[in-house]
């Protein structure tokens, strides 16, 4: 209530805009205040009742936690105290935490395919707490649209189409730690063969991250049909593999270390730009990216023209120091 009210007292228009609304797993005492402000009991909603008790408890009360409270309630007009209380709107008797999950995926069963409530609430939730987080921890009053949630419902019962894969990892940061964690990787070092940069790099490695997870959460939650990863692999290979021909037939006998890299970030090049394939219905840029380096990773795609035999050396050196 103090809360509301210095809001209110800084803004009054706040009042003519605004619900305030208090959620509880509690349920309120028949006859309280809060009984008589419940938003979806209109039979006994009666505001001004609530308020007559609000002033009379406060006027009353010898709590000194509540006391700021009640000045903050006391310091609004008349009109404003009754516009206040008119806007609080009490949910009680909510559903536990632990009972969340079922009450959801309860109700997108109107939307999702059968079978795949699951997978649509936690894609809700994987949207849904970091925007909440970011509107509440916005500098000013942040609100969310609830046209803003029915596109992403759109969203997400298209995505969960019996002919669809949901793509979840398209937005997820990995933390630089693990970043970093992925440096000994073959497919780093691959990259460090043909000198990219430390900004490419990042890039790189935060595509696999998103591939790998990607394809991995798909495997857990079983969408994917039988052979249907490794033949998108092998759409890659075979894309790749006259290209990479290409490139060292285009490269002179005894040529210097330098071109060698250059040709290497050429054809590397290809894969951040255009190397766009379809994987079921979805073409996705972090998809095909970080499979890239999933195969290369696996020595079974690579971009400099001697990258096997770098990764090998470079394997013989690291068990030698071990």
């Amino acid at each position: 209530m103090r809360v509301w009210a210095e809001a209110a007292k800084a803004d009054p228009s706040i009042l003519s805009r605004t619900r305030f609304v208090l959620v509880t797993t509690a349920r309120a005492p028949s006859g309280s205040a809060a009984s008589y402000l419940r938003s979806s009991d209109t039979d006994t909603r009666n505001p001004a009742r609530a308020q007559e008790i609000l002033v009379s408890a406060g006027g009353a009360s010898q709590n000194m936690a509540l006391s700021k409270s009640i000045e903050a309630f006391n310091a609004l007009t008349q009109e404003m105290r009754t516009a206040l209380v008119a806007a609080i709107e009490i949910i009680d008797g909510a559903p536990l935490v632990a009972d969340l999950e079922s009450l959801i995926e309860e109700r997108l069963r109107m939307i999702a395919p059968r079978g795949k409530a699951v997978l649509a609430r936690e894609q809700l939730e994987g949207w849904w707490w970091p925007r909440i987080c970011k509107a509440l921890q916005a500098e000013t009053p942040n609100t969310i649209p609830v046209s803003e949630l029915e596109l992403k419902l759109d969203d997400i019962r298209e995505t969960l189409k019996r002919d669809a894969l949901p793509l979840d990892m398209e937005n997820v940061d990995p933390s630089q730690e693990e970043l970093d964690s992925l440096e000994e990787m073959r497919f780093v070092r691959q990259l460090h063969a043909i000198g990219l940069s430390a900004i490419r790099l990042q890039f790189a490695k935060r595509d696999f991250y998103r591939a790998s997870a990607q394809r991995s959460q798909w495997a857990r939650n079983r969408l994917l049909f039988a052979g249907e990863v490794g033949r998108f692999d092998s759409t890659l290979i075979e894309e790749w593999e006259p290209r990479f021909l290409q490139m060292r037939d285009g490269l002179p006998q005894g040529c210097p270390e330098v071109a060698l890299r250059d040709a290497g970030r050429d054809l590397y090049g290809w894969v951040e730009n255009d190397a766009r394939f379809e994987l079921r219905t979805i073409v996705s840029r972090f998809l095909n990216v970080g499979s890239y380096h999933i195969l290369a990773d696996d020595l079974r795609v690579g971009w400099h023209p001697e990258y096997y035999s770098i990764c090998e050396d470079q394997e013989d050196e690291s068990s030698d120091v071990g």
